[in-house]
């Protein structure tokens, strides 16, 4: 999976004899913290700790869209589920599959997201009667959406989700003292109420360890360590957990800048359509990041399944990309590794952008570097021609990643490597003929081999008022996760591993334990800075591994 940087291919891709997708970067300083645009600490500013507790006991009103027809299955589910109610003996086991027919919602926060299953009710007022605790390391929003199930879903088809929303609502809990709310909440998008209860409560932690976590599955693996799902003991949260051997990346020029900017780009952030940092801690052995689980799978397994997406889903995940790189952009962060390996899907379609390694950190809009690192498809010209380059890098791979998503495959796309960098650099731009004239022009834009003149040099608004996004894309309902994905990846829960490679997956989890020597005190503080835990950001970075 892409958290560390290598991604497994689907069967398909690895059939098909498609090549691994990554050229390894050779940076040459330690990163500083990047300041956002205001000048001032908006990072530090977002910063909370504590529990939120959420308690959903019921829906009312709820509806699907006019127009759209309740499921056939669903339909006969309903008319039957009396005479199903007294065929099952078993109550824990009638409580868990009597009522699949009933919504269920996704309950999320900070990207941590719970799907929960009615207990009883109708399909109008179900209810559920659900608690979940969410570890609060920021300030974010909580949404809470109800679905039904689809046939195909429900019949168990290869059919990869897309079940009905019926109703959802987004608020910002307050995170500033214990508080507490206990109303019922009208939906944002759909139609009909939730009844919730939520709590959030400041604590002090302490030093967070390995031990704070159940190690559940392998879910990745690379040169430097593995990715666990993991659940947190106190909150039952799950989490994707990244462990990285010290020794490995001290060994390597450059390796610990990487995962230093990597941790501090993650700290820092808080955009809804990027993976979050929720702690980091290590011990005098490993560096431990532990980021939200999103398991909808890579963009790149769905690309891969479906050969190509239509140009509305296309525009969707660009224009939610769009704002996750504006973002980064404000802090003069440079992503540099834009690709469908390293977008993931969340539970309800949204993108989750995740692998900050190769990210460049304080780059002003002026500032140029000259690392040569990336994807070769998606490879910019001035790097291939050695001109250092700027924020705008990005932008180019925004325009072949759109390219790839409505084609199938990259626009200078090559298997021998030399001929596609020579394609990037001098073949026209061609297009197939079902490509809107829109399309073409924004994509003509972005792949724009002068830098100056690309499609996005003066900003990212600039990129929004194209007549692509313009005339379809109400940004500030984007950022507010109120536009319906046009797909919902099939997840059965938080816990479902179906969207990783099993080679992986079957795989005992355990937190190998490092032999050899000790590291040396100078490459030790190389590290300090590393450990990110809000409860206790005013301690010293010794006191989150004591040993050192």
């Amino acid at each position: 999976m892409s958290w560390l940087g290598t991604s497994k291919k689907s069967k398909d891709a690895k059939d098909n004899g498609a090549q691994s997708r990554s050229v390894t970067p050779m940076p040459s300083s330690r990163p500083t913290t990047p300041k956002p645009p205001n000048g001032n600490d908006q990072g530090h500013s977002n910063f909370r700790s504590g529990m939120l507790t959420i308690r959903i006991f019921s829906g009312r009103g709820l509806s699907l869209a006019p127009g759209v027809q309740v499921p056939e299955v669903i339909q006969k589910a309903l008319e039957n589920a009396p005479s199903q109610r007294k065929s099952t003996s078993n109550r824990e086991s009638m409580q868990r599959k009597r009522y699949w027919w009933l919504p269920y919602v996704v309950l999320e926060f900070d990207k941590n997201e719970v799907l929960v299953d009615a207990l009883g009710g109708d399909l109008q007022n179900p209810v559920w009667n659900y608690r979940a605790d969410f570890d609060v390391s920021r300030t974010s929003n909580v949404s809470v959406s109800a679905y039904l199930r689809t046939a195909q879903c429900v019949q168990g088809q290869d059919d990869m989700g897309d079940d009905l929303l019926m109703a959802r609502v987004d608020l910002t809990p307050v995170l500033d003292g214990h508080h507490a709310s206990d109303q019922w909440y009208t939906a944002t998008a759909g139609s009909g109420s939730f009844h919730l209860k939520i709590d959030f409560r400041p604590i002090r932690n302490e030093p967070l360890t390995i031990e704070a976590f159940d190690l559940l599955k392998v879910i990745g693996k690379g040169s430097f360590g593995k990715v666990m799902q993991v659940r947190k003991k106190d909150t039952q949260r799950i989490y994707a957990l990244k462990t990285i051997r010290k020794a490995h990346i001290a060994s390597r020029p450059g390796e610990i800048t990487h995962i230093l900017a990597e941790r501090t780009v993650l700290a820092l952030v808080n955009n809804p359509f990027i993976v979050p940092l929720k702690f980091s801690f290590q011990t005098p052995d490993k560096l431990y990041l532990v980021m939200s689980f999103v398991n909808g799978g890579e963009l790149f397994y769905h690309l891969q399944r479906e050969g190509k997406f239509d140009e509305d889903r296309s525009r969707f995940y660009a224009a939610e990309l769009l704002c996750a790189l504006e973002h980064l952009h404000g802090f003069n962060v440079v992503y540099r590794d834009l690709k469908p390996e390293n977008i993931l899907l969340d539970y309800t379609g949204h993108i989750a952008l995740c692998d900050f390694g190769l990210c460049k950190l304080n780059m002003s809009e002026t500032e140029k570097t000259n690392t040569f690192c990336g994807t070769p498809e998606y490879i910019a010209p001035e790097l291939l021609l050695n001109q250092g380059y700027t924020k705008t890098v990005d932008w180019w791979t925004l325009g072949v990643l759109l390219y790839e998503m409505m084609s199938g495959l990259p626009p200078f796309y090559d298997e021998n490597v030399n001929v596609m960098y020579e394609r990037i650099l001098n073949d026209p731009l061609q297009f197939p003929p079902d490509i809107s004239r829109e399309a073409m022009s924004i994509i003509t834009g972005l792949l724009q081999r002068d830098p100056t003149k690309r499609l996005g040099a003066n900003g990212a608004e600039e990129i929004k008022r194209h007549p692509f996004f313009s005339r379809y894309i109400d940004w500030q309902k984007l950022l507010a996760k109120k536009i319906q994905p046009p797909f919902k990846p099939s997840v059965e829960s938080v816990l479902d591993v179906a969207n990783f490679d099993t080679e992986f997956t079957n795989e005992a989890p355990q937190d190998s334990v490092v032999e050899g020597g000790h590291l040396s005190e100078t490459v030790q503080d190389q590290f300090k800075g590393f450990t990110y835990n809000p409860a206790n950001e005013h301690l010293s970075e010794s006191a989150s591994y004591p040993s050192i």
